[in-house]
């Protein structure tokens, strides 16, 4: 499945993008990533990306079968980080999660678009019949980026989230594309 790794992809303004697994390797260069970014787009991560243990635990602890995640590079810099998180036990073994962050320089250039086709790809050769993206709804285009790519919108969960310095809650959308058509 990750033989074809890394490889290279055009946007469409012609740049061109590396896509590979993330190893063990990356740990500095995507601390450097997510420090880089600015405050805004770290607000409402899951996880305190500027916390270096953090990231090194992640390199230390990689495992394709329950996180996969795929690095984005120009220029031998990482300009973004797509995850794909799949459940491995219990009702929702056919469901992963789908999580991309995207340097604000390479926003608004379709490498959000490209990752999340990569992950679709990746999540239907792994069997997945439903991704789900949680999404702040401040983050619009980031939502229309996930519906122009086949996710629906399903719900949106009122204050539901708190931003990583506990001061502001926010509400999240819940989207989700169906990869294979659901059986009972």
């Amino acid at each position: 499945m990750l033989e074809e790794y890394p490889k290279k992809i055009t946007l469409p303004d012609g740049l061109s993008i590396t896509l590979r697994p993330m190893t063990r390797d990356d740990q500095y260069a995507l601390y450097s990533f997510f420090i880089n970014l600015g405050a805004e787009d770290r607000r409402f991560l899951r996880n305190v990306v500027t916390d270096r243990k953090l990231i090194e635990k992640w390199a230390r602890n990689l495992n394709y079968d329950n996180v996969l995640p795929i690095l984005a590079e120009y220029e031998g810099h990482i300009v973004a980080n797509a995850t794909l998180h799949y459940q491995t036990f219990g009702w929702g073994r056919h469901v992963a999660e789908i999580r991309v962050t995207v340097a604000p320089e390479f926003q608004g250039r379709r490498l959000g678009a490209a990752l999340i086709e990569e992950l679709t790809t990746l999540a239907s050769q792994r069997h997945v019949k439903k991704l789900l993206a949680r999404i702040v709804t401040t983050r619009e285009g980031v939502i229309s980026a996930f519906e122009r790519a086949g996710f629906s919108k399903l719900t949106e969960l009122k204050n539901y989230v708190k931003d990583l310095h506990n001061q502001q809650y926010a509400d999240i959308a819940l989207l989700v594309k169906e990869l294979q058509p659901a059986t009972s």
